[in-house]
């Protein structure tokens, strides 16, 4: 039986969320002036956080905002990579280093199932050695640019469990023939910690729950 671990990325993967600094990084390196509208930006999360509309049009707005309604161009692989060697300098967690490279030993499929935009999970997806990325997809125009524009659903909750099942197909694997782990760190991912054959909660301060392990990636094993 094939053995896959499924990663989710922020707060899991890295110590603290990627998305804003992400946004931020993609506005100064590309037309600073942009940054002037990060009020704009905040004043968006507080409404998400009011619950007046949900986390997808949140991602396009910020997108649109701070980075284009086009967000691929020339020039934009540079700022990506500089984007992910801050994010590998800083922002990884020891412990998910260190479980990534025990699960690459012991012949385990890494897969990063994250709600985080393709246009970077990609990229850093790469290069922690995951085999596979399952991340927010962009629509893209007639010439194949990616936009701000999000296709589908934003990849969270119980879309992931879709996404992953959509993935084992596409890889030929019955759900049957394989071992899943899930390492995640919030309770709102119940839908692929229940999807895989374990669960792991992944936090400082994580207290088990519905028959899920937990772990401490804070600090080396």
């Amino acid at each position: 039986m094939e053995r896959i671990a499924l990663y989710d990325l922020d707060r899991t993967v890295t110590r603290a969320p990627t998305f804003t600094p992400f946004l931020v990084h993609m506005a100064a390196s590309g037309n600073p002036l942009r940054l002037l509208a990060l009020p704009l930006w905040v004043l968006a999360m507080l409404g998400y956080k009011a619950k007046l509309y949900g986390r997808k049009p949140l991602k396009q707005f910020g997108l649109a905002l701070l980075v284009g309604r086009v967000v691929r161009g020339p020039g934009l692989a540079p700022r990506i990579a500089a984007f992910v060697a801050k994010q590998l300098t800083g922002n990884i967690q020891p412990g998910a280093r260190a479980q990534i490279a025990a699960d690459r030993a012991a012949g385990v499929r890494l897969v990063l199932v994250t709600a985080a935009p393709e246009i970077y999970a990609e990229a850093l997806a790469e290069a922690l050695g995951f085999e596979a990325v399952i991340a927010t997809r962009h629509q893209r125009d007639a010439s194949g640019n990616l936009l701000a524009l999000i296709e589908g659903e934003n990849n969270y909750g119980a879309h992931k469990v879709a996404r992953v099942e959509a993935w084992l197909a596409g890889q030929g694997l019955a759900r049957s023939a394989v071992h899943l782990t899930a390492y995640t760190d919030h309770a709102s991912d119940a839908p692929i910690l229940d999807f895989a054959n374990a669960g792991v909660l992944v936090g400082r301060y994580t207290k088990p729950q519905s028959g899920w392990a937990c772990a401490d990636w804070s600090i080396s094993a």
